[in-house]
């Protein structure tokens, strides 16, 4: 996943230069990180987690590290749905940016 997030960090860097808004990689890399989460989430339930995750001795940790998947679940989402608004023209930032090119010229 390390190397899936730098390869998604390059396509948002090219960003810059490129001027297409489909993020392809970012998408699938951000459905990928969710599912994993989620995946993780269920094995810290199971006895099976006691082996994958073995820093967990209590269950106070073991909700802290569901909170921490949750919320990176919840980032993902944030993330493909603010990948959505601008690949539809919806974001807060498209009518000054619009504006900004018109006026530029």
């Amino acid at each position: 996943m390390t190397i899936y997030s730098g390869i998604a960090s390059i396509e948002q860097l090219t960003k810059m230069h490129n001027r297409k808004r489909e993020v392809p990689i970012s998408k699938v890399y951000l459905e990928v990180q969710a599912a994993l989460n989620l995946l993780f989430i269920i094995l810290t339930f199971l006895p099976l987690g006691k082996y994958l995750f073995p820093f967990i001795e209590n269950q106070s940790i073991m909700f802290f590290m569901t909170t921490l998947f949750l919320a990176g679940i919840l980032l993902c989402v944030w993330s493909e749905y603010r990948i959505h608004q601008i690949m539809n023209d919806q974001d807060r930032y498209h009518k000054v940016i619009e504006t900004f090119k018109k006026h530029q010229q």
